[in-house]
């Protein structure tokens, strides 16, 4: 026999498709995806902030790779790269960097320690401030800078070893309504950079003298605020884009009720 739209076996068949459609887009459109190793710390916790530290501490070797298991995968931490940074300060100060690379914030022994969190779930708002031990920068470098009476120029590679660096990070979240959900979502970041010690080798100022190039160095190094005041606005701006991806990464499909649960 043959069949037709009126066929009860037909529109059964139909009935069925249409059911699991609505299933599929259902569990698609509704449903938040939350990596499992994200372990959530409840809102009427004793100690939130504590519990916050914990969580990232626990998380700072998938944040290197940016690999959180079950197909989840975010920007890695390791290594932080900019692809440009460009100062100019009238004829005294030039510079560019390019393929600008800054590793071991996420190094096992020497990572990132968070010093401070406080937490605040009345007004949305996380506050952190993170010491990183050692840090190295590389980068290709195109500078001409005034250090005292010295006029600094090349152009090359350039190495740089930071020591004792803090970050203070001020995190606001909100809530998106999809669907009659609650969804998790951050704002922009704001970032602030206090450098400690830092170590410069500049290869190939002055063309490459290697007697220049000491002197060089050696002026750069005795006065390293110089240089590094120049590029901190520069850093900081890029490092808040970055870490804010990374955060909206991490909750992109997460419900507030899944970060921060009742219990």
């Amino acid at each position: 026999m043959q069949l037709t739209q009126s066929s009860p076996r037909v529109s059964a068949l139909q009935t069925l498709t249409v059911t699991v459609l609505f299933v599929l887009l259902a569990i698609h459109y509704s449903a938040a995806v939350f990596p499992s190793v994200l372990r959530a710390c409840p809102r009427n916790s004793t100690d939130l902030d504590k519990c916050i530290i914990d969580v990232v501490n626990e998380l700072r070797p998938r944040l290197a790779t940016g690999d959180f298991g079950e197909n989840f995968t975010i920007t890695s931490l390791e290594p932080i790269t900019i692809d440009r940074l460009t100062i100019e300060r009238g004829e005294n100060f030039k510079a560019n960097f390019t393929n600008f690379r800054i590793s071991g914030a996420t190094h096992e022994k020497t990572g990132f320690i968070v010093k401070k969190l406080r937490t605040d779930l009345e007004s949305r708002q996380i506050n952190a401030t993170l010491l990183l031990p050692k840090l190295q920068v590389n980068s290709k470098y195109a500078l001409r800078m005034s250090i005292l009476v010295l006029q600094i120029n090349g152009n090359g590679d350039l190495q740089v070893n930071l020591t004792d660096t803090k970050v203070s990070l001020k995190l606001n979240f909100f809530t998106e309504r999809i669907d009659g959900e609650e969804y998790f979502r951050f704002k922009p970041i704001a970032l602030k950079i206090k450098f400690g010690k830092a170590r410069f080798y500049l290869k190939n100022l002055f063309n490459g003298d290697p007697t220049l190039e000491a002197v060089g160095n050696q002026a750069i190094n005795e006065n390293p605020d110089v240089l590094l005041d120049e590029v901190k606005n520069g850093i900081e701006e890029n490092l808040a884009k970055t870490f804010t991806q990374i955060a909206r990464e991490v909750v992109k499909d997460a419900l507030l009720e899944e970060v921060f649960p009742l219990s």
